[in-house]
């Protein structure tokens, strides 16, 4: 069963996704803590497990992604909770595209609970 989420509610998804491709806000460890839920879990697309604390803390790096997100949609899964899909395409980079699924958890604000990445040639 989907749950209807509405047009608003995308494109606040949307944007808060997308600050995770953003350097400004990914290495920014404030707003991370913020936006995490404390049971966060991420499957990166090389299948390693990480944590909360690793990706709130995660030194900086160049990020290669084209935005806006390719395919990007969100499914209601319940009255607080929504499926975030899309596909992540380097900009530069002939290789690294992956399927990316995310989990958003709305409670006292919406907080990003899971996050996985699969390998995928385009």
């Amino acid at each position: 069963m989907t749950v209807e989420l509405g047009r608003e509610v995308t494109l606040l998804l949307q944007a808060m996704e997308e600050a995770m491709w953003r350097p400004e806000t990914r290495f920014d460890s404030d707003y991370m803590d913020a936006i995490l839920a404390p049971d966060f879990t991420e499957v990166g697309q090389s299948g390693r497990i990480w944590s909360r604390d690793e990706i709130v803390h995660s030194p900086y790096q160049e990020i290669d992604v084209a935005l806006p997100l390719t395919d990007f949609r969100v499914q209601g899964v319940c009255e607080h909770g929504a499926l975030v899909l899309y596909t992540s395409v380097p900009e530069r980079a002939a290789r690294g595209a992956a399927h990316r699924s995310s989990v958003w958890a709305l409670t006292d604000r919406w907080r990003l609970s899971y996050h996985q990445g699969t390998p995928v040639d385009l």
